[in-house]
């Protein structure tokens, strides 16, 4: 599959555009919608979505968003002017109409209920990336519901690859529904002694994506390495974790890669790794886990999980601007240190998974970076 190449559309502009999943015109629309959603529910948990300045994607002022207390449900219904029964039945262009009137009061003079009210209507969207960002604040502003469940669930099941993975990492952190989010969790893999001695490359998956093909042998990723990179010498296993979302469990894996890594006699190792695995990486290394390059893809910024840089020759962060599924996950989008070790590469818009697309690394030139 190769990688969704969004342009960024000024929130005030992309919500004057119906955004429908079938069509293709509109996909930059819709992640823009959804990209303002996220920022706007990052306020009002009293957080910053990201430290960039961003002229291609100006953002209002979500300090006066910081929740006090959550609204009822009529509230945040009522400040649209319709009970929630009748929204559905508004349809377009009401709705459309009244998001736009509302991301202009978001930044002309922000409140909790302009916010509140937005995310009711953007759970309306046709387009499910918008419904299901909507959804996720809709959950921070009013309670977790029916409707609210309804979308994320339906965005669990899309075939979109990014509309998935936003509503899992949404559903993540909302305790009655991480259920249906351990779906696609594995058990822990079982380490195995070779009798071999390397400090050959090895790729890693991201949370929820143990069972991908794309950073297994002949998988398109780890193929695309192999090829435009033969200098890393990739080893014959890639290392596959459970894909949990959890502190615990992440402190697990992080215990299997230190002795994976010397059951497969690996060294030093280079080591590539997308999203939560790299938290796994990094809290390795504070186990005497030692990296020769260590290249983060679309790391979720946690400081708690930062790495010891000492352990590290080489840190090369590859990220995109605006990444939802860190919005949702509450990470940072910079990775800040003082290290120089640190060689931050940051390319495209909002699409997660990007960063382990072959398309997209020839488009940016990132193999020469590694």
């Amino acid at each position: 599959m190769s990688y969704q190449r969004f342009e960024p559309i000024d929130p005030r502009d992309a919500f004057t555009v119906t955004a429908r999943p079938d069509d293709a015109s509109t996909q930059s629309a819709a992640a823009s919608q959804a990209a303002l959603l996220l920022a706007i529910r990052a306020g009002v948990l009293g957080e910053v979505a990201t430290a960039e300045k961003l002229k291609e994607f100006p953002l209002p002022n979500v300090k006066p968003l910081k929740r006090s207390r959550r609204l009822h449900v009529a509230d945040a219904c009522g400040y649209l002017g319709a009970a929630e029964s009748e929204l559905l039945q508004d349809g377009e262009p009401p709705l459309e109409q009244e998001m736009s009137r509302l991301i202009r009061e978001l930044y002309s003079k922000p409140c909790i209920d302009a916010a509140a009210a937005l995310f009711e209507a953007a759970m309306f969207s046709p387009h499910p990336l918008v419904a299901v960002a909507g959804a996720a604040g809709a959950r921070e502003t009013t309670r977790l519901r029916p409707r609210i469940r309804q979308k994320l669930e339906l965005g669990y099941r899309s075939e979109d690859r990014l509309t998935s993975r936003l509503a899992v990492s949404a559903m993540s952190q909302m305790p009655p529904m991480q259920e249906l989010a351990r779906a696609a969790v594995i058990r822990q893999p079982k380490s195995r002694k070779r009798r071999r001695k390397s400090d050959t490359a090895v790729i890693t998956h991201g949370t929820w994506a143990a069972e991908s093909a794309w950073y297994r042998p002949g998988g398109n990723f780890y193929e695309a390495v192999g090829a435009n990179r033969p200098d890393l010498h990739l080893h014959d296993q890639s290392f596959t974790w459970t894909g949990a979302y959890s502190k615990r469990a992440r402190k697990a894996d992080a215990r299997l890669l230190q002795q994976w890594i010397g059951d497969q006699g690996l060294g030093r190792p280079d080591f590539l790794a997308h999203s939560h695995g790299g938290t796994v990486a990094n809290l390795a290394t504070w186990r005497g886990v030692e990296f020769d390059r260590l290249v983060l893809l679309s790391w979720p910024v946690h400081r708690e999980w930062y790495p010891k840089f000492s352990n590290v020759r080489k840190i090369v962060d590859v990220r995109v601007h605006m990444d939802l599924v860190i919005m949702a996950d509450r990470g940072r989008q910079r990775f800040k240190s003082r290290s120089t070790r640190v060689k931050t590469h940051r390319n495209g818009w909002f699409d997660h998974s990007s960063t382990h697309e072959p398309d997209y690394w020839d488009e940016h030139g990132l193999w020469a970076k590694v």
